[in-house]
């Protein structure tokens, strides 16, 4: 297998990253205008439930993914990656088109709130084959080249999307007026969305499909029930790969979405400093995931995640402890910038880790369990967790004591794991 020539590995690159960048971007939009949602939505006499209300359909569209993973990851194994890889970006955009073309609870009433969370579901269908055939592709299309590289530009797209998402929201509602914002102004970042997904359809039209699944469809090698198979045969690779993956998924989640926007709430932190928390958390994030895939070339990749893991309950232990408050903007800005930066030792690893768990003819069925279970309980679950804690507590604490125990089990996990990523 010829390794590509750099324009299209740039190519196949750009592809694949714009759906990941689709992904969190539609998912930071929906989270930050949630208020203005709520409004426009639903009735008044339900807007003081309507946030937990939209939380928890944020919620349930996660608990899709993994059924939207299971579905288009055994098509992607059984019929080949690029035309489900092309499909599941298309089934992405329809529903952030129509919620950004959808009429409002004044208009058309509950129906208004029945597509809604209808569209929202749609989504979470179709986002949960999305980036696990993403991460198939890209890992099997380079893998004699430095795929861990080629993994982390689309994790560096997920953290670009945060980061560009909240400052485009922030900029928004500086912009314009809050009745404008009411109006239009919340549907312009989902119809922004959509569009980018038609490019990146456009160019996966254009590239071919992986060399390492046209080997095995031509040795008549493919699995007839490929979920049925992982399963069976791949519990304990998918065990460890969902390990790994929650612990990115429920940081980044806490660490550049929830918290930053929940310390406004109860810690009465400007509007202003959620929105730059998020975006420079996402962006250290993103560059040190970079940094990490590039070290990877000459340290060893499980070296660098175990440093990290290790780094990570260092700085949870000083939270959890009281030794360092995050409760002022700076502090808060400060810690997340640092976690940020250690936590990119396994952020830009762990795509292609998840991938070296699987064999080509079960690895986008594999991908996509890990990947979309993992970020049902590290992402789904936690708005409504983590703003409950809050709002029994009034206290963070709790929320760091979780994130010191799953960074714990994931520093145990990265000794199994190196045996049995070997594909």
């Amino acid at each position: 297998m010829a390794v590509p020539n750099q324009f299209k590995q740039t190519k196949l690159i750009i592809a694949t990253t714009i759906g990941s960048i689709f992904e969190i971007f539609d998912f930071i939009s929906f989270v930050f205008l949630t208020p203005i949602l709520v409004d426009v939505f639903f009735p008044k006499l339900l807007v003081n439930k309507a946030m937990w209300f939209t939380y928890l359909t944020i919620a349930i569209s996660y608990l899709l993914r993994p059924i939207g993973g299971v579905i288009l990851g055994h098509l992607g194994d059984k019929y080949g990656r690029k035309s489900v890889f092309s499909i599941s970006i298309l089934l992405m955009s329809l529903p952030s088109l129509l919620i950004a073309l959808l009429p409002g609870y004044q208009q058309i009433g509950y129906l208004a709130t029945g597509l809604l969370i209808l569209l929202r579901l749609c989504q979470g269908f179709s986002v949960g084959g999305e980036v696990p055939g993403s991460i198939t592709y890209v890992a099997e299309k380079l893998k004699r080249s430095n795929y861990i590289l080629a993994c982390a530009w689309l994790t560096f797209g997920a953290n670009f999307a945060v980061a560009s998402g909240s400052q485009l929201i922030h900029l928004l509602s500086n912009s314009l007026s809050d009745t404008a914002m009411h109006q239009y102004g919340w549907r312009l970042p989902f119809l922004l969305g959509s569009l980018l997904t038609i490019v990146g359809y456009y160019i996966r039209q254009r590239i071919s499909e992986s060399e390492a699944y046209q080997e095995l469809r031509e040795q008549k090698q493919l699995d007839k029930s490929p979920i049925k198979d992982l399963l069976t045969n791949f519990r304990a690779p998918v065990l460890c790969g969902i390990l790994l993956a929650v612990l990115v998924s429920l940081s980044t989640s806490i660490f550049h979405v929830f918290l930053p926007n929940l310390m406004v709430v109860y810690y009465h932190l400007p509007f202003s400093a959620s929105a730059g928390v998020s975006s420079s958390g996402a962006l250290a994030l993103a560059l040190s995931s970079i940094a990490a895939a590039l070290l990877s070339k000459w340290i060893n990749p499980f070296l660098i995640l175990r440093l990290s893991c290790g780094g990570l309950i260092i700085i949870f232990s000083l939270i959890f402890s009281s030794l360092v408050a995050l409760d002022q903007a700076w502090q808060l800005y400060l810690w997340v910038i640092i976690i940020s930066l250690v936590l990119g030792g396994i952020n830009g690893l762990f795509f292609a880790k998840l991938a070296d768990l699987f064999p080509t003819k079960v690895r986008y069925s594999g991908v996509a369990v890990c990947y979309n279970i993992a970020y049902i309980f590290g992402a789904g679950l936690t708005p409504i967790w983590s703003s409950t804690v809050l709002a029994l507590t009034h206290s963070y604490h709790a929320i760091i004591g979780v994130c010191l125990i799953v960074a714990l089990v994931a520093l145990i996990n990265t000794f199994k794991l190196q045996g049995l990523a070997k594909y």
